[in-house]
């Protein structure tokens, strides 16, 4: 058996939760699966299972090493299958579920070309910035801004994302600009409401993150009243580049503390890790990637809870 195989076993162990359940399903003996962790478990310095009397668990390595299996497994199954579905066209109904000032700057102006090239799909988006859960509410794929937790969901990474800190040229005129981030507690930051709270602003200082929470004298739960007040000259609002950079080139905004900022975000495309990608998300990924630009070579990783 070579290292995918491996894959399969641990993922199977994990699934069936025991060993011989996972034998049976892959036709192997009890002892071949438990020869087959062990190596494994030898192969890479480090327990994958913790076993007891009444079940199998994972260990903390050996939860985001199965987690990754999972991926790969994805990964190689969406490669296989693709080859296989290259001349099937997409068709049923595609559920959709993405930020509402993301969907409705940069993925609206794509749909017309989508559906007019694929129309055997029915397409029904839902703009919501609330994290809605893919398989209890039945969407096929998500679109997330910012970083993604782990879990047995697949991410396509579709694009960068930054965080500019902007204000208008009429703002800064008359307040100043900002040199550093100790600077911010001496203006007026709009700020964006989630929750109970006001949302941090963070920053890359050299090596080091900076943490703020600005106060100022607007606060919105709306990322599009958020803007019109930075362009309004009430102050200093730090919003995602998609949101800003047209106003950026019309110089209706100013970016400040230019340099600062942090850079591991990004836009993904979430989907769950089935068996086999179909033809209607996988097309609709790709007209994404054609549509907001091609991304670095780093484009999958695992992603959110389903």
């Amino acid at each position: 058996m070579d290292r995918l195989d491996d894959l399969t076993v641990l993922v199977e162990v994990v699934d069936s939760g025991s060993l011989s359940a996972a034998a049976e399903r892959l036709g192997l003996s009890a002892s071949a699966i438990s020869r087959r962790i062990a190596q494994m478990e030898n192969r890479l310095g480090t327990r994958l299972l913790a076993r007891t009397t009444r079940r199998i668990a994972l260990t903390d390595a050996g939860a985001t090493f199965c987690l990754r299996a999972r991926a790969i497994l994805a990964a190689l199954d969406e490669a296989e299958q693709s080859l296989t579905e290259m001349g099937e066209e997409p068709r049923g109904t595609l559920r959709v579920t993405m930020p509402v000032m993301f969907g409705q700057m940069r993925v609206a102006p794509l749909l017309p070309s989508y559906l007019r090239r694929h129309p055997g799909v029915t397409l029904e988006a839902s703009l919501s910035d609330r994290m809605q859960r893919l398989i209890d509410e039945g969407f096929d794929l998500a679109i997330r801004a910012g970083r993604l937790p782990d879990s047995s969901l697949i991410a396509r990474r579709l694009r960068p994302l930054r965080r500019h800190v902007v204000a208008s040229p009429d703002y800064l005129e008359r307040h100043g600009v900002p040199q550093s981030p100790a600077d911010l507690a001496r203006h007026d930051c709009l700020t964006l409401l989630s929750g109970s709270s006001r949302t941090e602003w963070e920053f890359l200082v050299g090596d080091r993150r900076e943490i703020l929470r600005p106060a100022g004298s607007f606060q919105t739960d709306s990322l599009w009243l958020l803007r019109h007040a930075a362009v309004g000259g009430l102050g200093l609002a730090r919003l995602a580049d998609f949101i800003v950079e047209d106003d950026i080139r019309a110089g209706r905004l100013v970016p400040v503390l230019s340099g600062l900022e942090v850079t591991d975000e990004a836009i993904h495309a979430v989907y769950p890790a089935t068996r086999h990608v179909s033809p209607k998300v996988r097309s609709f990924i790709e007209h994404l990637l054609a549509g907001l630009g091609r991304p670095g070579p780093d484009d999958r990783i695992s992603t959110l809870e389903a």
